[in-house]
């Protein structure tokens, strides 16, 4: 049954898909074994469901119009941003702390400007199953690089069983899941944990 508000089969998985541009290691968040998406691309946060995938792609800029994947996961959990920083504190991207009087921040060096829009997504997303290559990321083959997201935002548009297969199939048929490699950018700071 169709999912009126959406027009979407709820039924169905989804490929989120983006342009990666920037990647400090806070979004996602590659640590511990596991990867999170608590920042930035709140429509991704809020709407996508556990089951489906995301891939986050290097800008086209940094490998000369190449298409390679910077990172690619299933969504294992969506736990809200309050609940996040509860069981997961101590991470670099639990930055948001739910109190009795609201959110505070706690770190006032990272997405100043950006934090009613990471609020806006509601939900952290966890992946326990994930391939994490940062840097210039993994050259994509054609059947992948066909869903590339270069615009302003994300997309689920066009997602297919067919896709979905095809991704899994190649991810599978390449290195083992987990943190590959390192962020592309340096974060300014840290705060010491």
């Amino acid at each position: 049954m169709a999912d009126r508000t959406s027009g979407r089969n709820p039924d169905m998985s989804r490929i989120w898909r983006y342009s990666l541009v920037a990647d400090n290691g806070m979004a996602p968040c590659a640590e511990q074994g596991i990867l999170t998406l608590c920042l930035c691309k709140p429509m991704i946060r809020k709407s996508a469901c556990v089951g489906e995938w995301v891939v986050g792609f290097v800008p086209r800029r940094i490998n000369d119009g190449r298409v390679h994947v910077a990172w690619a996961g299933r969504i294992a959990k969506s736990v809200s941003m309050g609940d996040y920083e509860k069981g997961f504190s101590g991470r670099e991207d639990a930055i948001y702390k739910l109190t009795e009087s609201g959110w505070e921040f706690l770190r006032d060096d990272y997405h100043e400007g950006s934090r009613g829009r990471d609020l806006n997504g509601k939900n952290a997303l966890i992946f326990e199953r994930f391939w994490y290559w940062g840097g210039v990321g993994i050259a994509a083959p054609d059947d992948i690089a066909d869903l590339a997201h270069y615009y302003v935002g994300q997309t689920a548009k066009n997602s297919s069983p067919e896709r979905i297969a095809r991704l899994e199939k190649w991810l599978r048929s390449g290195a083992e899941p987990g943190i590959l490699g390192k962020p592309r950018d340096q974060l300014r700071t840290r705060l010491p944990r």
